[in-house]
Order: structure tokens, then C-alpha cells, then sequence
């Protein structure tokens, strides 16, 4: 018989706003060691997908919580006890788990490519979507555009969306925004700290290694959550404008365009519970002077 477990593993709370997420994916099995600090888990959420590492050592007695079900922060996900097991109970069904013996892992680009190739969402995408019906249902959007003049601005080899966001952080008086970054399988968005004190250099530095990250599916709970707003280059694939919804827990979300002859269209959007139609009209001109002073 399994020894009555001592401790339980949660969901944790990756980023201030989170409150659920998927297990993607157990390392272990029931009745294998597990040391602390070891990889446990993995878990996808609409912010970040992340290794968990456990929080003890033990040995894992019984999973509460399948590959490929949602669980709420908080919630138990596994049972742990402080010695080894003679016999380990089953873990919950998944069509995804392993045969016994065999390292647990999802490959979450492969997952992304099969859930396309089968007409399907990713679960990323569907946590997406759901996200943003709640924001249609909850938030009264509001959104305005400016046309804006980028051609006096020497780039140096900098990313155009660094200068987009440090335009926005010191038009907000805030240091934290984020950036939207596709993934395969959906978005994700990383925040860059101290937008509005650091150089276009420093900016653009940082959003390269956040999307060189996040493609490989790096980043930490550090990397996500906090931001005061976002910024999502709309005219990356050649969009020229776009109104994106405000996603719940932020006031708004800033949307460039494509620039064509040094020119672009710049949306904001935003939460009218925070700013009314002239407050958001003054936000985004003092974006516009900072571009085009």
C-alpha cells in the first residue's frame, strides 16, 4: 500500500493576473523520486508556457490532475509523500500520458502544428479566446487613431517596436509594458521593465531576447504579468490598422501598423472604465510627440 501523503503540490500563480491554466505535461510518474528544484511540470497558460520545478523532495504519490486538463491557481495538482511507495496508485487518465517508464514531455511545437493540422486551437489559443470574450463581455472598449510621421527617426538597426514602447511608457508615466509576441500555437506577453528609463538600445535588446525566448518557450513567470500596458505590432505581417481588445486587467493596449514612406497608423485602445474618449485622445498625442517631435 502507497504511504499517506505528506504534502501537496498547486497550481502557482505565475503572473499577477493568471487564474488557470493547462498541465501540459508530467515529468514524473507515481512512485518515481523527485528532488527539489527538479523539473516537475509544465503548464500553458494565455501568458507564458513554463517548466514548474517542485517545491520538495519526496517521492510523487499521486497525480490529481491530468496532462491536458485546467486547473485554477491554487488548486492541488499532485500528492507527495517523504519516503518511496511499494505501489503507487495510477495516475488520472490522459490521452496524452505516457506508458509506464516513459519520460513525460510534450513537445509544444509539435502540439501547435497537429492542432492546426486538425482544424483545432491550441489550448494557448483557445485560453485566448476565452480571454477575449470576457473582455467583450466585461470591458467597454473604446479605441482611437492617429496618423503618425516616422521618417526623422535614425533607427540604428533598432526594432521599431522598441521605440513604440518606450514612446508609450513615458507617455503613461510607467515603467513596465508589454509586447505581444507570436508563438507557435498563440501569444504570449513578456514585459519589459523600466521602459520608460531605458535606452531604444536597451529596449530593443530586451524585446529580441524575449522573442527568442518565447519561441522556445523560455520564458519564467518573471518575464510575464505586471504590465501597466501592451504593445502589439499589428503591422508586423503588413496589417496598415487594427483595433485589438483591451485584455482584462489592463487599461490599454497600443496598436502600430505597418509603416509604408516612413508613415504609420497608430491605435489605441482602451478600457473606458480608466479613460474617457478625451483622456484617451490626449494619451495617444502625447505617444505621437514623442515619435514625431
Amino acid at each position: 500500500m502507497a504511504t499517506d501523503a505528506r504534502f501537496e503540490v498547486a497550481f502557482p500563480k505565475l503572473a499577477d493576473t493568471l487564474v488557470d491554466g493547462i498541465v501540459s505535461a508530467w515529468y514524473k510518474r507515481p512512485g518515481e523520486s523527485v528532488k527539489r528544484g527538479e523539473p516537475l511540470f509544465a503548464v500553458e497558460t494565455d501568458k507564458v508556457n513554463t517548466d514548474v520545478e517542485s517545491p520538495h523532495d519526496g517521492v510523487l504519490a499521486e497525480i490529481l490532475v491530468a496532462e491536458g486538463e485546467r486547473a485554477e491557481v491554487g488548486q492541488p495538482l499532485a500528492r507527495f509523500t517523504d519516503a518511496a511507495v511499494a505501489e503507487a496508485p495510477p495516475a488520472a487518465s490522459s490521452p496524452h500520458t505516457s506508458p509506464p517508464g516513459e519520460h513525460t514531455a510534450v513537445s509544444r511545437p509539435i502540439a501547435a502544428r497537429s492542432a492546426h493540422a486538425n482544424g483545432g486551437l491550441s489550448p494557448m489559443r483557445k485560453r485566448i479566446a476565452e480571454r477575449m470574450t470576457e473582455a467583450r463581455a466585461t470591458i467597454a472598449q473604446g479605441s482611437c487613431a492617429r496618423y503618425v510621421d516616422l521618417s526623422t527617426i535614425e533607427r540604428h538597426g533598432v526594432t521599431w517596436t522598441a521605440f513604440f514602447v518606450k514612446a508609450f511608457a513615458q507617455a503613461l508615466e510607467a515603467d513596465r509594458v508589454g509586447v505581444a509576441v507570436e508563438v507557435p500555437g498563440g501569444l504570449v506577453v513578456p514585459v519589459v521593465p523600466d521602459a520608460r528609463d531605458a535606452s531604444i538600445h536597451d529596449i530593443g535588446v530586451r524585446i529580441a531576447d524575449f522573442a527568442d525566448r518565447a519561441r522556445r518557450n523560455a520564458l519564467t513567470a518573471v518575464d510575464v504579468g505586471g504590465a501597466a500596458a501592451t504593445v502589439t505590432n499589428v503591422g508586423a505581417s503588413g496589417t496598415l490598422l487594427a483595433f485589438p481588445l483591451v485584455a482584462p486587467g489592463e487599461p490599454a493596449i497600443l496598436a502600430p501598423g505597418a509603416i509604408v514612406d516612413g508613415r504609420c497608423w497608430l491605435a489605441l485602445c482602451y478600457d473606458r472604465a480608466h479613460y474617457d474618449e478625451y483622456a484617451a485622445d490626449q494619451l495617444l498625442s502625447h505617444v505621437v510627440e514623442r515619435l514625431d517631435p
